[in-house]
């Protein structure tokens, strides 16, 4: 089996409400799909999901570095040769985690297709039953939050994760209020998005040790990494990082200092399946569990996502996708729906869902514009209209 074409579709899906974070508010998906096609007459997807505040990339320049290096640089290879893939992507563009990520996990796909089997079963797992998902919580009021809180555990989540990092005396006092109103059979978690500096990371996380946190994720900028080793030395909650890990190199780095206590993978960060198994064997050498990060996936990233989290041995359960129900409408046939905090794995061959062709050709028609501009919580939001 050989690759013939490699094409890059943006899909600026519209979320259901706004996502703010330290960093900016999204409105609608930022992701890129991946479709690939061979002589064998079986076609493959992957996602390349982004968002360009906190990764330096948008849909237009996914979708570029797809189209003009990496799809033409693997025409004609065997897509069950990932490493000579990864390889070879590597060769012709550095970097772009990203964009590599949509076409390896489109490899992925195709490999299950034309074996028969779910991609899990690749991956060493099983192939059955379901993933434990958390819920997130976005940067709001108190009294939004406490709200959301009570909703979320009344549908069965048994974790959640609190964003946090734009004014640590605000984000205190959200926490403390979710924890009072959650009480303590929830695991919760923080992510500060990078947000903080020193001084108020360190504030925030003395007050954070009240409340039984599980870890306290990327308080401080991906490159401080003496910052977030003297917070880890400082303080009993456990420290995570996500974007200072996007390769094996970044593991060791940050076992060496003591930087970090877990480990955030996500498959488009680290540059897809392949990739992310390797930080995954890396940390467990290292003795740091990890845990499995999301970048508000359609149903397409979503799938593979949770094709990895079940297969995974070093994984913290509960895996960060919060499935189709985050956006108006998704990419599959069918969707992604938590049910008491636990989503099914998908069982068709490769990562077992049917992408909507006509929605791809609808945004492959539109003008691909970026998502807008972070300006502390605003966005401009892009004119969408449904696709038939």
């Amino acid at each position: 089996m050989k690759i013939t074409a490699v094409e890059a579709f943006p899909a600026p899906l519209p979320l259901r409400k706004p996502f703010a974070i330290a960093l900016g508010t999204m409105t609608h998906s930022p992701n890129v799909i991946v479709r690939i096609a061979t002589d064998a007459g079986i076609t493959g997807y992957g996602e390349a999901a982004t968002w360009h505040v906190v990764y330096g990339y948008d849909q237009q320049s996914l979708v570029h570095a797809i189209e003009t290096y990496l799809g033409p640089a693997v025409i004609g290879m065997d897509p069950f040769d990932i490493e000579a893939i990864l390889s070879r992507m590597d060769t012709v563009l550095a970097k772009n985690r990203m964009a590599k990520a949509g076409v390896e996990t489109a490899c992925q796909d195709l490999r299950g297709k034309a074996l028969g089997v779910p991609l899990s079963r690749l991956l060493g797992g099983t192939g059955a039953g379901a993933v434990e998902v958390l819920a997130a919580i976005d940067i709001m009021s108190p009294d939004e939050a406490i709200a959301m809180a009570n909703l979320l555990v009344e549908k069965g989540f048994r974790c959640i994760k609190i964003k946090v990092g734009l004014d640590a005396a605000q984000d205190i006092e959200r926490v403390r209020a979710i924890r009072e109103t959650v009480g303590p059979a929830i695991r919760l978690r923080v992510d500060g998005n990078q947000g903080y500096d020193r001084a108020s990371a360190m504030k925030a996380c003395r007050a954070f040790e009240a409340f039984d946190l599980q870890w306290i994720e990327q308080p401080l900028p991906e490159w401080d990494m003496d910052g977030l080793a003297a917070l880890a030395r400082t303080f009993s909650t456990p420290i995570a990082v996500d974007e200072s890990i996007s390769g094996i190199h970044d593991v060791y780095r940050v076992a060496s200092i003591g930087a970090a206590d877990v480990i955030n993978i996500k498959i488009a960060k680290c540059g897809g399946i392949t990739n992310s198994l390797k930080i995954a064997h890396a940390a467990a050498a290292m003795g740091l569990p990890c845990f499995l990060g999301g970048c508000i996936e359609t149903g397409v990233g979503t799938a593979a996502a949770l094709h990895f989290g079940a297969c995974c041995p070093n994984l913290v359960p509960a895996i960060e996708m919060p499935g189709s129900d985050v956006f108006t409408e998704d990419i599959i046939v069918g969707h992604f729906a938590p049910d008491r905090g636990m989503i099914p794995l998908p069982f068709g061959p490769g990562i077992g869902v049917q992408v909507r062709e006509d929605m791809l050709e609808e945004y492959r028609m539109r003008s691909l514009k970026p998502i807008g501009r972070s300006v502390h919580g605003k966005e401009k939001q892009p004119v969408h209209r449904r696709a038939s």
